[in-house]
């Protein structure tokens, strides 16, 4: 029997990224300027309405990994077609998350705002013989 791996943020990022290099179907240049074209379309962020956007998307941890998602299912929609479906079922949720004042980007405003502590959730350890 193998042995648990006992720190598995250390394997894994969110989103399935591995720290040991893993491939994946696009670059970040390339995911750069997706996010740049889908940004100079979009009407529908208002911060009247609290809704908020940070031009330094990238210095936003879950942000990345939310857009990265997007992007991934923008590709698998363009090429199978389901754009509406894209928009309702994916863009639609994360920028409910995104956008919002409490999202990743609700301590910016015109500028990025550098947090002073990172909003991240704790976890432990379950007591050992655990079972669900």
């Amino acid at each position: 029997m193998t042995e648990p791996h006992t720190d598995a943020a250390s394997a894994f990022e969110p989103n399935g990224y591995n720290d040991g290099g893993e491939d994946f179907a696009f670059s970040p240049e390339e995911l750069t300027d997706w996010v740049e074209g889908l940004v100079a379309m979009l009407e529908s962020v208002d911060r009247s309405q609290n809704q908020y956007w940070c031009s330094q998307w990238w210095n936003h941890p879950e942000a990345v990994d939310r857009l990265r998602g997007l992007y991934e299912q923008w590709l698998e929609a363009q090429a199978n077609g389901g754009m509406s479906s894209w928009w309702i079922d994916h863009f639609d949720r994360h920028a409910a998350v995104l956008f919002a004042r409490r999202g990743p980007f609700g301590e910016c405003g015109s500028t990025h705002a550098v947090k002073t502590t990172r909003r991240t959730l704790a976890t432990e350890q379950p007591p050992v013989g655990w079972e669900w």
